[in-house]
């Protein structure tokens, strides 16, 4: 088939518009917060994009999965992320994050800054240093404001971790608090009893409406104390299909009943997308 010099100018006009209907389509915001539990394997991987657009990714699950993730819950065309968060250095949490160095552009980075001498950390490093970005340690209290009403708090780790050695790198993990309106999302990386204690018994209000089960649903974790502090209406455990370690297990699933709280799961329901209005929440 022929076509004329106009032919084809309509057939790239129409090409263009096209595009930027689909560019205008997922470039639009709904004035809502998503957070994103990603399906990622036996790992953690959240992200998160407030109502004004603005992009968060909480660790990257244990491979570049993580990618294929994003690339489902991002606009095609879109390849900068503002912040990401590495809540501990442990393989599970990080390697997928080498991948988002390597293919976003990613405006700030938050860490604990623990000692990590593996290979992985190495390639961390050395991405970080190559994609120039802002670097900053996590520090108890501090606030991230992403201009639209959403806070991330950090409620740990109380002290400094920059360059120190943990035995267990888990009870080092960063703990988030998300506030959005009169609603809010408690992520708590791997943190075992341990540290779930000593936030009981700081004081903090862990209250919220939603929990990130931490370390996968090990029975290391979520107890019974740390649950009734939260109280969460829905809890979401990050997990990998007939993973080795069992997780997340009979326990922790069986707490969760026991207190009547909802629980969602990677391992069976692949992503899962929560969003938020600052009142009112949808599941799917």
């Amino acid at each position: 088939m022929m076509f004329s010099k106009r032919d084809l100018g309509l057939l790239g006009f129409l090409g263009a518009t096209a595009l930027f209907f689909i560019f205008l389509v997922h470039g639009q915001t709904d004035n809502k917060l998503h957070v994103y539990f990603l399906d990622v394997g036996q790992g953690d991987a959240i992200f998160v994009q407030t109502p004004s657009g603005q992009q968060i990714l909480i660790d990257g699950g244990p491979d570049n999965t993580v990618l294929q993730r994003l690339g489902e819950v991002m606009p095609f065309y879109d390849r900068s992320i503002d912040l990401v968060i590495l809540t501990h250095p442990d393989a599970d949490h990080l390697a997928g994050l080498n991948g988002v160095l390597e293919r976003y552009e990613v405006a700030k980075i938050l860490e604990t800054g623990m000692a990590c001498i593996t290979s992985l950390c190495l390639e961390w490093e050395e991405n970080k240093s190559r994609e120039g970005g802002q670097v900053q340690t996590a520090f108890f209290g501090q606030e991230v404001e992403t201009g639209d009403g959403a806070v991330l708090s950090v409620l740990y780790p109380f002290e400094n971790s920059f360059d120190k050695n943990l035995s267990k790198k888990n009870n080092g993990s960063i703990v988030l608090k998300l506030l959005f309106g009169s609603q809010s999302v408690l992520f708590t990386g791997d943190i075992e009893k341990q540290t779930e204690d000593k936030l009981v018994l700081s004081g903090l209000d862990l209250d919220v409406d939603f929990l990130k089960v931490a370390h996968h649903g090990s029975k290391t974790s979520t107890t019974d104390e740390f649950l009734k502090a939260v109280s969460p209406l829905a809890a979401f455990i990050q997990a990998g299909a007939k993973n080795r370690y069992g997780h997340p297990t009979t326990e922790i699933l069986e707490r969760l009943e026991n207190f009547g709280i909802k629980y969602y799961r990677t391992d069976t329901d692949g992503t899962i997308e929560l969003v938020l209005d600052g009142e009112n929440y949808l599941i799917k």
